[in-house]
């Protein structure tokens, strides 16, 4: 059968575009979590947001289940079978300084901008309309196909584990619409990390910095008192390290804020750490504090873990990353949020009593928060294959191979499946950073893809 998937998706453009902004429009950053909350356990925003994606598949005749605003689905087909894809609507933090609205859904030059609007919302609705277009050709398939929707990706995975363990059914193949393509075929083990110890000094009284583990921070700032003009001292040090920041005075005491750039906690080389910013200056002053001596002996300006002695390089997955993304310091006890990810070749229980150890020395510890072991699938399966195939149909790129990346997608999650999409990887790209966005012709490139490997899949 000969199907012009091209023409299917393109035809469709106007209705995809506009779906897509419906939903880059719901703030769906996480807010707390908690159990109790009854159909939103991670917030209002996550809520609609699912809510949302569910409407769509009861407006064009899907089965959809909601599971009590953890996850949710939307099925089609009865077959026992079934090609599984999971997106996730829950998005990290906007953070500063965006140009667009980022829960504008603005398009400029061709671009669409917004938290999510590439991770993940985005590869969601285009995996949708893929699903929706096979439906509605009344194509003949074999394989039921089923599409997850999480509202945890980005935090700790609460969504999948609730979901899987109401449906604990193995998809026969499938993809997750988060990642790159060609295609991604392995995935450094992630995991976060908690250093704290004990926090008193006359003159700091807090110390904030960061949103989230997984991103790069692009603030810091600190509480101070004292007689010491650190004012006047913060100004002279901006100027001299030409970063961005600001003093004021409120309340007798002295508010200072550096500024830094952020990017995806994989790949901490391309932003710029306001932490380490901030303790820059702490050094510069001389501070006399053993959580300054810790981050300036084991972590500053370190993104491969080599001042921790863990650092590690692998041929085929490339280097162990550490990014040192949150510390929050008050009421006398600070907490410092790692988030370590290794290659291959590392044992990992290894590098944590390392880790330990080297904080020890400054009356701190480490803790283990959360792991999520490597991934590794064989590049010549049929599954990557068929996915490459259509790839390269669709984009005349011969020559790319499967890649490997440092970031962790919901493939972990489901069996049988790999990251596929949506980021193109001769594109820039600014997914957990100010101004994500997500090319028009880009994304509905990624659609007609994903349309015709769903179909591939299941037929």
């Amino acid at each position: 059968m000969s199907i012009n998937f091209k023409n299917e998706v393109l035809k469709r453009k106007d209705l995809i575009i506009e779906d897509l902004q419906k939903l880059i429009r719901i703030n769906s950053e996480l807010t707390t979590f908690d159990p109790n909350r009854k159909g939103a356990p991670f917030g209002e925003g996550t809520k609609e947001a699912l809510d949302y994606m569910l409407s769509l598949g009861e407006r064009d005749g899907f089965e959809t289940v909601n599971l009590d605003g953890y996850a949710g689905h939307i099925e089609y087909g009865k077959q026992k079978d079934f090609v599984g894809i999971i997106g996730h609507l829950d998005v990290v933090p906007a953070g500063n300084d965006w140009t667009y609205p980022p829960y504008g859904a603005e398009i400029h030059d061709g671009k669409m901008y917004g938290r999510g609007t590439e991770d993940d919302k985005g590869p969601t609705i285009a995996a949708y309309y893929a699903l929706k277009i096979l439906k509605e050709l009344n194509l003949p398939l074999s394989k039921r196909v089923k599409l997850i929707l999480g509202n945890d990706e980005e935090t700790a995975w609460r969504c999948v584990r609730h979901y899987f363990s109401v449906y604990p059914e193995t998809p026969v193949s499938g993809f997750i619409p988060d990642a790159d393509f060609p295609l991604i075929y392995a995935e450094k083990g992630i995991t976060r990390i908690f250093v704290e110890g004990e926090f008193k000094h006359p003159d700091i009284l807090e110390i904030h910095g960061g949103f989230r583990d997984n991103m790069v921070p692009d603030y810091a700032s600190a509480v101070l008192t004292g007689t010491k003009d650190y004012m006047g001292a913060f100004h002279a040090f901006l100027s001299s390290k030409n970063y961005i920041g600001t003093a004021k005075i409120e309340d007798g005491h002295t508010l200072i804020k550096v500024v830094g750039k952020s990017a995806h906690g994989s790949t901490p080389e391309y932003g710029e750490n306001a932490i380490d910013r901030l303790f820059e200056f702490f050094i510069e002053q001389k501070v006399d504090l053993s959580l300054v001596k810790l981050v300036e002996n084991l972590l500053l300006n370190d993104h491969r873990g080599k001042k921790l002695g863990v650092a590690y390089h692998d041929d085929e997955m490339d280097d162990l990353t550490n990014n040192f993304g949150v510390i929050t310091a008050k009421d006398g006890k600070y907490q410092i949020q790692l988030n370590l990810r290794y290659p291959n070749g590392v044992n990992f229980d290894d590098v944590m009593k390392k880790i330990q150890k080297e904080v020890k020395v400054y009356e701190a510890t480490a803790t283990l928060d959360k792991h999520q072991h490597l991934l590794y699938k064989d590049p010549n399966s049929d599954l990557i294959k068929t996915l490459m195939g259509v790839y390269q149909k669709h984009t005349g790129d011969t020559k790319s191979k499967p890649i490997n990346i440092g970031g962790g997608t919901f493939a972990r999650a489901m069996p049988n499946c790999v990251a596929f999409g949506p980021h193109f990887l001769d594109k820039p790209t600014f997914i957990h950073q100010k101004n994500e966005f997500i090319g028009i012709d880009e994304f509905l490139l990624a659609t007609i893809i994903y349309t015709e490997a769903l179909y591939e899949l299941a037929k």
